[in-house]
């Protein structure tokens, strides 16, 4: 009888030994991660004060560039009667740009910066510049669809029509229909892509209706069994203006 009583005792004590290793093994296999969660927690809480920090930095760089441009801006565009200055401009806009890389301001600069390249007569310099802005700035996706623009004019210029449409499409997929469309419109018609003018023209008078290019566009999209208006076409609609 007395063995059966120490047999059910240690049966009652079982569950609770077992119950306490279990936790006693939780505890060991929780200890070591909890460790690294809270690592990991003030890592991420250090990532977010750094960040914060760095806006900060960036908001006052960017405020002190931003009172630079006017200046520049003087050298531009000056007032009526004052010829521009390119050359003074691009200085200025290139010392902003190098300073104060990575604001705002900075990439305006750069911006202004290959605008004065193109007045200045250096288009393959341009060109460069304009490149640069979109690898450096293409987080800015309204500056970098009129970067595209004004590259696309340079390759026109420059007689690189296959570089000035991938220019062109690229402000186009920027920035949606707008300037970029009439010009992809205007190039496809001069190089004789009837089909590929007409759609564009088409989406000019969809997209953009009541504006001077969708006029412009009108004039263009073919009735049936009338073909697009083309560059040899414009002496004869031009008679009625020679009376």
């Amino acid at each position: 009888m007395p063995k059966i009583k120490k047999k059910a005792y240690a049966a009652k004590r079982r569950p609770e030994e077992e119950m306490r290793s279990i936790a006693h093994h939780v505890a060991e296999f929780v200890a070591p991660r909890r460790k690294q969660a809270l690592i990991a927690a003030s890592v991420v809480l250090s990532l977010i004060i750094a960040f914060s920090a760095y806006a900060l930095v960036q908001s006052s760089r960017d405020k002190k560039a931003s009172q630079l441009l006017p200046a520049a801006l003087e050298y531009y565009s000056p007032a009526k009667g004052i010829p521009p200055d390119y050359g003074k401009a691009l200085e200025l806009y290139r010392d902003i740009g190098g300073k104060y890389s990575g604001t705002l301001s900075g990439a305006v600069a750069r911006y202004y910066a290959g605008n004065c390249l193109v007045a200045l007569g250096r288009r393959d310099e341009a060109v460069a510049e304009y490149r640069k802005f979109l690898d450096d700035y293409s987080g800015y996706k309204f500056l970098s669809a009129l970067v595209c623009q004004r590259l696309g004019y340079v390759y026109a210029d420059l007689g690189n029509q296959a570089e000035a449409v991938k220019a062109f499409e690229r402000a186009e997929a920027l920035a949606g229909p707008g300037l970029a469309t009439v010009e992809l419109a205007r190039l496809y018609e001069r190089s004789g892509k009837t089909a590929e003018a007409e759609k564009k023209y088409k989406e000019i008078t969809e997209k953009l209706p009541g504006t001077r290019w969708a006029f412009e566009a009108m004039t263009k999209v073919q009735k049936p069994g009338i073909s697009l208006n083309v560059p040899s076409a414009a002496p004869a609609a031009a008679k009625p203006a020679q009376k």
